[in-house]
């Protein structure tokens, strides 16, 4: 893959079984953009969005097999993404929320599209907000 399209590192945290598995992933493509909507009130509402595209490797596992292990895409809707290799262990005491806070990337994914059956570009294309 090329460095100049995957040169990014993601680090995933997913959530299983009460508890959160965090797995670094490097050689993926992070994009941010913003859409921006008014309200029948005339109000302007500003989203942030990550897409997130993943060139096929080992170690994913389909979401229902999933037991913390490998690595997976919208387990229970509330895997998050965080931009680089971020080191935080989610435990009691540092909790997803705190680290929602401390790191203005991170981001939950919330659609994810599994092109992996394509004969070229085998990847992952995840959307997070």
């Amino acid at each position: 893959m090329s460095d100049t399209l995957f040169g990014d590192v993601v680090t995933l945290y997913n959530h299983y079984d009460g508890k959160w598995y965090r797995t670094v992933l490097t050689g993926v493509q992070w994009t941010e953009k913003t859409t921006k909507t008014v309200d029948s009130d005339g109000k302007m509402h500003v989203n942030p969005e990550i897409g997130l595209t993943v060139p096929y490797r080992a170690g994913y596992v389909l979401k229902k097999e999933y037991v913390g292990r490998g690595f997976t895409f919208g387990l229970d809707n509330l895997d998050v993404v965080v931009l680089g290799c971020c080191e935080a262990e989610i435990t009691d005491d540092y909790t997803i929320t705190d680290l929602k806070r401390d790191y203005e990337s991170a981001a939950t994914i919330y659609t994810v599209s599994d092109n992996t059956l394509r004969p070229l570009l085998k990847h992952w294309s995840v959307s997070a907000k």
